[in-house]
């Protein structure tokens, strides 16, 4: 009986419904099997569907969690490509320290040097930007 109910719930869970429905559908189901089960069946059950929605939800935040480190490090990599291309048109061929340095900075300190490029007179003032 608990192999058949566990199936069960496993079907409900693949049913194309809102997830309310679909999060209240298997506690009924194990609420109605009561009266076939022993308390030790309907406790396994229930701490295995506590289980599944708990790592389920992990699941998700640690989906959600690599996104958003996938995003940051996107606009980071754009912003020193961008970065590098405005070095390289002001002060025709780059020097590899100020390269080494874009590519080891943080996105706040790339942001704040694309505004500083357009004053800067040398690339010894980027590199002491840089570095500080």
């Amino acid at each position: 009986m608990v192999k058949r109910v566990k199936e069960t719930i496993e079907l409900e869970d693949k049913l194309d419904a809102d997830q309310k429905f679909k999060n209240n559908l298997p506690a009924l189901t194990i609420v109605l099997c009561d009266k076939f089960l022993s308390s030790e069946n309907m406790i396994e059950l229930w701490r295995d569907r506590k289980m599944v929605k708990f790592f389920k939800y992990v699941e998700e935040q640690g989906k959600k969690k690599g996104k958003e480190e996938g995003k940051i490090e996107g606009k980071q990599e754009e912003a020193r490509l961008i970065l590098m291309r405005q070095v390289k048109a002001k002060f025709k061929n780059a020097d590899n320290e100020i390269i080494d340095l874009i590519n080891k900075a943080e996105l706040s300190k790339i942001e704040d040097l694309s505004e500083k490029i357009v004053t800067a007179n040398s690339e010894a003032e980027l590199i002491d930007f840089l570095k500080h």
